[in-house]
C-alpha cells in the first residue's frame, strides 16, 4: 500500500518500521460535488479529496473518538458540553386525588335463632380502617362520634378495608368500596361474618357514611413540551427527532371529530319474536357516531373478586382454604388462596379475547386447596355477557348456580347449619368496541307481546300433580338460544327444548292450570339486566319462581337473585311498574290499582271463561324405552370413564375404579326420588365412609351432549388428584315426564383408611 492510500481506521498507511507506533485516530473523506457535470446524469463519479486530521481535538468535534491506548482508565467523552443546548422536559404533574370523609355510624349482629344462648353472640368493641393492610385509625364503641378525613390518590381508592374486632379477640376484615362519583353523606352497608365464642359463624352489618370530593380533577392544561428524557448525547437516537416547539393553539387549525357510519345488520339477535324471522327488514340502517379508538375486534373485560361468604368447610377439620378460578373463553385466571368460610381476595383480573370466540358467559369456579387431596371443586357460577350493550358494569353478590354445582359434596359441610347459600362478591367491567346497541323500546314491546301470546291458554300435563312438579319439569328442559324468541308451551314440550323467556311462560301456564293467579315478571337480576321470573298469588300468599333452576322464594328471601321489577304480563294484559320502589319485597302486586301499575295494552275483561287445556305427553313410557335409557346411561358412563382414564394417563397417573364403591353409588343414585321433595342424605353412603376417606360430588343435570358433560367433569380437576386413590363413577338417566329426562352423575375419590 502506498503512502497516498487511506485506511479509515488507522489513517494514512505507514511503512513496516512504523508499525509499533500506529495512530488509531479517525479520518473522514467527504465528496466534492462537481457542478460542471451534466444535469441529465443521475449518478456521477468525482475525485474525492482527503481531509487530513491535523489535530487530535478535531476528532472530538466529529462525535466519535477512539483513544490511542484502548486499555486506559481515563474516560473520554465523545462530545463537548460547552455548546450543548439544554432540552425542555415536562415538569412534575399536579397531584390528583380524592378527599374522603368517613364516619362509622352503627354496627349490628343479626338476631340468632331462638336456641342460641345470648352469651355466645360476639360483642363488637372497635372498627379499624386499613389502607393496604396498614392501620389508619380505630373507632371504639359507642360509634357515631367522630369524622375521619383521608386524602388519597385516584389509583389507590380500592385499597381500603375495614376490620371488625370482637371482645374475645376474633376479627373480620372486609373491603370498603368507595363511590365512583362525588357524594355527600353516602350511606354504605357492608355485610361481614365473624365467629362467636362457641365457634358458630355470625353475620352482621357495618353502617357508615362516606363523603367524597375530587381534587385536581379538572383537565390539565395542554403542554407545549414533548415528553422525552433530558439527554445531550448526540449519538442518542431520540435526539435525531425534531425538537421544535409546536405552533401556538391559536394558529393551529382545529380538526373536526372523526365520524364513522355504521351499518347495522338486517337481523338482530334481540328480535326475539319468531314473527320477525318472516318479516321484510330494511337492509341498511346507517347511523353516525364519534369514532372510538380501540383494538379492532377485541373485548376488554376486568373482573375484581372481592370476597365470599358461606363457603363449605371440610368435615374432618371444619377448615377451608378457598380459591376462585375465573374463565372466559380459553383464558383462565386464579386468585390466591384465602382462609376460612368468609374469604377475602381483593384481586383484579384482566381479559382480552377475540370477539369471534363465541363465549357468552364468564365462569367462576370455587375450589378448596386441600393439603392432601389437592384442589377440591365446590361449585360454579356463570354470568352471561349481554352483547347488546357497549359497556357493562356489574357489582353483585353472585350465588353458585344449582345447575353447575354439586347437589351433594362428599367430605364437605356447610359452614352454618341450615344455610347453604354460598355467594361471591364480584365487580365486573366490560367494554365492547363494537356496533352493539342497547335494547330498544320496540324490541322490548316485541318481547312483551311474544310472552303474552304464550300465556293465552293454561295447560295441565298428565303426571304433573303439584306446582313443584311443574317447576321441575320446566327446569329440566334443555336450553335454546335467546334469538329463537319466546317458544310457545306446546311447541316447547314437543321439541323438548325452550328458551329463557319461553321457560317462564311455560311455568306460568302450568301454574294457571292449578288455579293459581300467575304472571311473568320481567326485571333485572344479580347477573342479567333483563330476566324473567314467575309470580304466583294464592290467597294473598305471593311466591316468586325462578324457572331456570326450578326454585321458589318468598318476597323477602335473600337467596332470590331478582333485584328489580319492571313489567308484569299475563294473558289479559301487560303492566308497567309505576311505584317508587323497584325492589320485589316493597311492591304491591294488585294490577287493578292504576297508580301502581300502568297498563301498556288494553286489558281483556272476559277472563272468567278460560278453562285449562290438558296436554298429553307426546311420548308414553314403555319397557323398550326403559331399556334404551339404561343402555344410554351405560354408554355415557363408559365414555366418561374412558375420558377420565385418558386425562390421567396424559399426566402419567394410573386410574383404578373400585367395583364395590360403584355398586354402592349406583344403589344410592337409583333410589333418589323423582319429585325431589326430600333432601339427599350422605348418611346413606355410610358403607363407603366406614371403609374409605371419601371425596367427590353428586350432580343433577339437564339433558346434554357427551362432550359438554366431559368438559364439565374436566373443569372440576378431579383427574389431577395424586396418591393411592381409587375412583367410582356412576351415571343414571331418570325419565321425568314425556321426553324430559334428568342426568344423575356421582363421582367419588376413595382413599383407604387402612
Amino acid at each position: 500500500m502506498s503512502s497516498s492510500d487511506i485506511d479509515f481506521i488507522t489513517g494514512f498507511a505507514r511503512d513496516s518500521q512504523d508499525k509499533t507506533e500506529e495512530d488509531f485516530s479517525l479520518c473522514y473523506a467527504y465528496p466534492v460535488i462537481d457542478d460542471n457535470q451534466k444535469a441529465s446524469e443521475v449518478l456521477t463519479k468525482s475525485k474525492r479529496t482527503v481531509r487530513v486530521s491535523d489535530s487530535k481535538n478535531t476528532s472530538v468535534e466529529d462525535g466519535l473518538y477512539v483513544s490511542e491506548n484502548p486499555f486506559t482508565d481515563k474516560l473520554v467523552k465523545p462530545y463537548r458540553l460547552d455548546n450543548a443546548k439544554s432540552l425542555d422536559y415536562e415538569s412534575q404533574p399536579r397531584f390528583h386525588g380524592k378527599l374522603v370523609e368517613i364516619a362509622m355510624r352503627d354496627i349490628c349482629i343479626h338476631a340468632p335463632r331462638e336456641e342460641d344462648r345470648a352469651g355466645t353472640i360476639p360483642e363488637i368493641v372497635s372498627i379499624s380502617l386499613l389502607f393496604k393492610r396498614k392501620l389508619v385509625f380505630t373507632a371504639n364503641g359507642p360509634f357515631n362520634r367522630k369524622l375521619y378525613k383521608l386524602f388519597m390518590r385516584n389509583s389507590e381508592c380500592h385499597n381500603l378495608s375495614i376490620q371488625v374486632h370482637a371482645r374475645h379477640g376474633v376479627s373480620s376484615e372486609l373491603p370498603l368500596p368507595l363511590p365512583q362519583r362525588s357524594v355527600k353523606d353516602y350511606k354504605v352497608e357492608i355485610d361481614f361474618a365473624i365467629s362467636g365464642s362457641s365457634g358458630r359463624i355470625y353475620d352482621g352489618t357495618v353502617v357508615c357514611t362516606i363523603s367524597l370530593s375530587t381534587d385536581g380533577s379538572s383537565d390539565p392544561e395542554e403542554s407545549n413540551a414533548y415528553l422525552y428524557r433530558s439527554s445531550n448525547d448526540p449519538n442518542d437516537p431520540q435526539n435525531n427527532l425534531s425538537l421544535s416547539r409546536p405552533h401556538t393553539p391559536s394558529s393551529r387549525e382545529s380538526k373536526p371529530p372523526a365520524i364513522v357510519v355504521t351499518e347495522h345488520s338486517a337481523f338482530s339477535l334481540l328480535d326475539v319474536s319468531l314473527k320477525n324471522l318472516f318479516q321484510a327488514s330494511r337492509p341498511l340502517r346507517p347511523s353516525s357516531s364519534t369514532r372510538r379508538h380501540h383494538t379492532i375486534g377485541r373485548t376488554i373485560l376486568a373482573v375484581t373478586i372481592l370476597r365470599g361468604v358461606e363457603v363449605p368447610v371440610r368435615e374432618e377439620s371444619a377448615l377451608v382454604t378457598p380459591l376462585l378460578e375465573v374463565e372466559w373463553g380459553n383464558v383462565v385466571h386464579t386468585t390466591a388462596t384465602a382462609e376460612g368460610p368468609a374469604p377475602i381476595w381483593q384481586q383484579t383480573m384482566h381479559f382480552e379475547l377475540p370477539r369471534q370466540n363465541g363465549e357468552h358467559c364468564v365462569k367462576f369456579r370455587l375450589y378448596d386447596q386441600h393439603p392432601v387431596w389437592g384442589q377440591q371443586w365446590l361449585g360454579e357460577a356463570r354470568i352471561p355477557l349481554e352483547s347488546h350493550r357497549n359497556y357493562q358494569e356489574l357489582e353483585r353478590w353472585v350465588a353458585l348456580s344449582p345447575l353447575f354445582s354439586p347437589l351433594l359434596s362428599f367430605g364437605y359441610v356447610q359452614a352454618s347449619p341450615g344455610r347453604s347459600h354460598t355467594r361471591i362478591y364480584v365487580l365486573m367491567k366490560m367494554e365492547q368496541p363494537s356496533n352493539a346497541k342497547s335494547l330498544e323500546a320496540n324490541a322490548i314491546d316485541t318481547l312483551l307481546k311474544g310472552i303474552q301470546r304464550c300465556l293465552a291458554m293454561p295447560y295441565k300435563i298428565t303426571g304433573v300433580e303439584t306446582p313443584d312438579d311443574a317447576a321441575r319439569l320446566t327446569m329440566l328442559l334443555p336450553s335454546l338460544p335467546m334469538h329463537y324468541g319466546p317458544v310457545p308451551p306446546r311447541q316447547a314440550l314437543n321439541v323438548n327444548k325452550v328458551d329463557h323467556y319461553g321457560r317462564a311462560a311455560l311455568l306460568a301456564t302450568l301454574l294457571q292450570g292449578f288455579g293459581l293467579q300467575s304472571y311473568v315478571l320481567l326485571g333485572s337480576s344479580q347477573i342479567s339486566r333483563w330476566t324473567a321470573f314467575v309470580l304466583s298469588i294464592e290467597k294473598n300468599d305471593i311466591v316468586l319462581w325462578d324457572p331456570e333452576i326450578g326454585d321458589r322464594y318468598k318476597l323477602s328471601d335473600s337467596r332470590c337473585s331478582l333485584m328489580k321489577v319492571s313489567r308484569l304480563i299475563n294473558h289479559s294484559g301487560i303492566w308497567e311498574n309505576l311505584q317508587r320502589s323497584i325492589l320485589p319485597h316493597n311492591l304491591r302486586y294488585n294490577v287493578t290499582m292504576s297508580k301502581d301499575w300502568r297498563p301498556l295494552v288494553s286489558v281483556a275483561t272476559s277472563i272468567s271463561s278460560r278453562s285449562a287445556q290438558t296436554s298429553e305427553p307426546t311420548v308414553i313410557q314403555i319397557p323398550e324405552e326403559d331399556a334404551q335409557e339404561k343402555e344410554s346411561a351405560s354408554e355415557m358412563e363408559q365414555y366418561l370413564r374412558d375420558k377420565l382414564s385418558g386425562w390421567r394417563s396424559a399426566l402419567g397417573l394410573t386410574t383404578i375404579f373400585n367395583r364395590h364403591a360403584i355398586n354402592v353409588l349406583r344403589s344410592f343414585v337409583s333410589d333418589i326420588p323423582n319429585d325431589m321433595t326430600c333432601q339427599v342424605d350422605k348418611r346413606d353412603l355410610k358403607q363407603l365412609y366406614r371403609a374409605y376417606h371419601t371425596h367427590g360430588f353428586l350432580l343433577n343435570l339437564r339433558q346434554t351432549t357427551l362432550d359438554e358433560l366431559a368438559e364439565q367433569i374436566a373443569a372440576t380437576k378431579i383427574h389431577n388428584i395424586t396418591g393411592p386413590v381409587e375412583f367410582a363413577l356412576v351415571c343414571h338417566i331418570q325419565r321425568y315426564i314425556g321426553k324430559t329426562c334428568s342426568i344423575w352423575l356421582a363421582l367419588a375419590i376413595l382413599r383407604s383408611r387402612g
